[in-house]
């Protein structure tokens, strides 16, 4: 058995309960108990671990019994914005991640064969071509100018100064949540995604490109894994 096993999973699932109204997380510390470890777990955020994005999730850190040594997980390292007594760095952002890939478009391709965008319909990139950064086309003042369905935070852009949006395995779908690129009328391209989530440029994807989506955007960032 190894000495020290970590599970990721959602924010969530400190609150989610089974069909018996027992809270899952409990099953899943008595699991590991079963097999020899003592289990603690802990509500984080990846970016305050260096990652570009806000990323909410419960790690399960298990530690074999028989080292008598309590579950732990290392401080922050990074923290928001950067107040006078600032102990640690701020957030890392979106901008650190991926402002230097060449701008392109929706459509758009580059030398990077992971860095291509995907073609938007000519409506709804009217939807969104005076939106500002931050803000969603379901608060554009025309109505005419709003998608007819979806939550505000829906066709919505990143902030180029904060973290990137969680990165989820519909990254490529311009109607999923907070997709937009900052100032490109299109949604985050496979390379942009991968920056977010921390994954190096020299990283061999291999698949077909949903296969490779789906991966990106369920990973635990290479970062924060290697933090804890």
């Amino acid at each position: 058995k190894p000495k020290v096993a970590v599970l990721e999973n959602v924010r969530l699932l400190t609150s989610m309960r089974n069909p018996d109204g027992g809270f899952v997380k409990d099953e899943i510390a008595e699991a590991f108990a079963e097999h020899g470890y003592v289990v603690n777990f802990y509500e984080l955020n990846a970016a305050s671990y260096g990652v570009p994005q806000h990323r909410e999730r419960v790690i399960f850190v298990a530690v074999r019994t028989d080292l008598n040594v309590n579950p732990s997980i290392p401080p922050a390292t990074h923290g928001e914005s950067t107040p006078l007594f600032a102990t640690c760095p701020a957030y890392r952002t979106g901008a650190d991640a991926f402002s230097d890939l060449e701008f392109i478009e929706s459509g758009g391709i580059s030398d990077d064969n992971l860095h291509v965008a995907v073609k938007h319909p000519s409506h709804v990139i009217e939807w969104l071509w005076n939106v500002e950064e931050g803000s969603s086309a379901h608060e554009n003042s025309d109505p005419a100018l709003r998608p007819p369905s979806g939550y505000n935070t829906t066709y919505k852009r990143q902030i180029w100064d904060e973290p990137a949006g969680t990165v989820q395995t519909t990254f490529g779908m311009i109607s999923g949540c907070r997709n937009v690129h900052p100032i490109a009328t299109r949604s985050l391209t496979i390379r942009e995604a991968a920056r977010i989530q921390t994954f190096p440029d020299a990283f061999n994807f291999e698949g077909s490109l949903k296969a490779i989506r789906t991966g990106i955007g369920n990973a635990v960032p290479p970062l924060l894994a290697a933090n804890l």
